[in-house]
Order: structure tokens, then sequence, then C-alpha cells
């Protein structure tokens, strides 16, 4: 289950990498590009110790596999907001930030 769930990740994970860099390069004025990319990034990957700590301290009052549980919600939970995404919506928010 472990082995399985890593595959998964894996593969999603470089899934959405590319989603969301075509995406982000789809609705940003090429100004602002390096810009964008850049808080992105410092958002991603500076927030990683701060939630290392944060699991550490949960982990310490509610043990690890209360943890784990959590966490799970937490990962889950954006896809109630990918449901709603559609070409519709792509569309327009391509168009707004070309045109807005």
């Amino acid at each position: 289950m472990i082995g399985a769930g890593f595959v998964v990740g894996g593969v999603s994970i470089a899934v959405w990498n590319v989603i969301t860099v075509s995406l982000r390069q789809r609705v940003t004025p090429d100004a602002l590009l390096g810009r964008v990319n850049s808080v992105y990034r410092l958002m991603a990957w500076g927030t990683m110790p701060l939630g290392a700590a944060l699991g550490g301290v949960l982990a310490e009052l509610l043990g690890l596999r209360a943890v784990f549980a959590l966490m799970a919600l937490v990962a889950l939970a954006p896809l109630a907001v990918l449901a709603r995404v559609d070409e519709a919506a792509l569309s327009g928010a391509g168009g707004e930030a070309v045109n807005g």
C-alpha cells in the first residue's frame, strides 16, 4: 500500500507540475511571468520547513497515525475544488488575464 501510494503520488506530482506551469504561462502576461513563477516557488518550497515542523508538533500531540489521517484529508480537499474546474473556467481565466 505504501509503495503504491508513493507511485501514485509521484505520478500525480509530475502531472500537477506540467498542468500548473502550463496554466500559469497561459494566464500570466509575459511581463509578469518571472515574478509570478518566483512567488509560486517561494510559496511552494519556502513553506515546506514550516509544514515539517507543524507535522512534528502534531505528531507529538496527536500521534503519528492521526497526523497521517489529517494530512490525507488536507491533501484530498483540493479535489472538491478541482471538480468544478472545466474548459469554460480555464478559458475565462485566460481571457481575463490577457484582456484585463
